[in-house]
């Protein structure tokens, strides 16, 4: 009998210390899916806030890249982990954009627990070479409208929400260009500074290398407030572009489904803290990233109405209709 207590103590003492409490959360270091290549955008924005959120969190993240599939393979191995808080993926609202070009069969955010938003960044804006006889977005609104559908624009490929952001607002002063799809950014970019496309739409981050060489010029910026690193580009909104908090890509921490509520506040309250060290902000800055904290609830709202306000165009395109 007494050996039978024994045993029955031992299992009840396990059975809660393999429970999920926020009391001693975390315990040991946190993996942290980046389902991005190496040195991209996301990649070296959450390499950038790992010592701060590492400082907030009193542990290390282990930074692993698993790019393959265009997001499904980090996604799906963040899906399949076990829901205590300890595997975590840094990511942006590509998914939806994935899931219109068929990369997934199902919402997988719907599926998943947002933690918190570190930073956000505008959608788009438009570069030009330095010698562009196009110097405005007037001037740009001006050419397209006199040659409908001959003003080439290069793009990063078809139906990125860059994209979608930018054909939405040429579509509120009913102008109509051509695009021109290209394999990522640089390829995009090297057209237009070699004169092969009229100007591009990208975003912030990779137009300020050229435009402080003084090779090109931004022409306006898809915003509601300018950049201190473009300061001279007017954003959508100084041009009267109804262009709200939507026209934005997002960054941030989320979890598999099911991960207990104190843990996710725990962790978003974590991400808050690590969200106002000073050298990560002036770093985020730097780079053309807001610092944008937002707690779970207000990610995933942010999420839902992206896709609300922008799924049927981007199915329409992905569609070809």
């Amino acid at each position: 009998m007494r050996n039978k207590l024994l045993v029955l103590g031992l299992v009840m003492l396990f059975a809660i210390g393999a429970g999920v409490s926020a009391d001693n959360f975390p315990s040991k270091p946190i993996r942290m899916i980046v389902p991005w290549s190496a040195g991209g955008g996301s990649d070296v924005l959450c390499r950038t806030f790992q010592p701060a959120l590492e400082k907030a969190l009193g542990q290390r993240i282990l930074i692993e890249n698993i790019p393959a599939g265009a997001t499904v393979v980090g996604t799906m191995e963040l899906l399949k982990s076990k829901a205590d808080g300890y595997t975590l993926l840094f990511s942006n609202e590509a998914w939806i954009t994935r899931y219109y070009a068929k990369s997934y069969t199902e919402k997988v955010w719907e599926k998943m627990t947002p933690i918190a938003n570190v930073t956000s960044e505008p959608l788009a804006c438009i570069e030009v070479r330095v010698d562009s006889p196009i110097k405005t977005w007037d001037d740009l609104v001006k050419a397209a409208r006199a040659n409908p559908g001959k003003l080439t624009c290069g793009n990063a490929g078809v139906g990125s929400p860059l994209d979608i952001a930018f054909d939405a607002i040429l579509k509120s002063v009913g102008v109509e260009i051509q695009y021109v799809p290209f394999a990522g950014g640089g390829a995009s970019k090297t057209a237009m500074l070699g004169g092969h496309v009229d100007f591009r739409v990208c975003q912030p981050t990779e137009a300020i290398p050229s435009v402080k060489g003084g090779l090109s010029r931004v022409i306006a910026v898809c915003n509601d407030k300018r950049l201190s690193t473009l300061p001279d580009a007017p954003t959508f909104k100084e041009l009267g572009m109804n262009v709200d908090d939507q026209y934005k890509i997002i960054r941030g921490i989320w979890a598999p489904a099911n991960v207990p509520a104190d843990i996710v506040q725990k962790l978003s309250s974590m991400v808050e803290t690590a969200t106002k060290d000073a050298t990560f902000i002036a770093a985020a800055e730097k780079m053309s990233y807001e610092v944008d904290y937002r707690n779970s609830a207000q990610v995933r709202a942010f999420v839902l109405n992206f896709d609300k306000q922008f799924g049927p165009l981007l199915e329409k395109i992905m569609s070809g209709k």
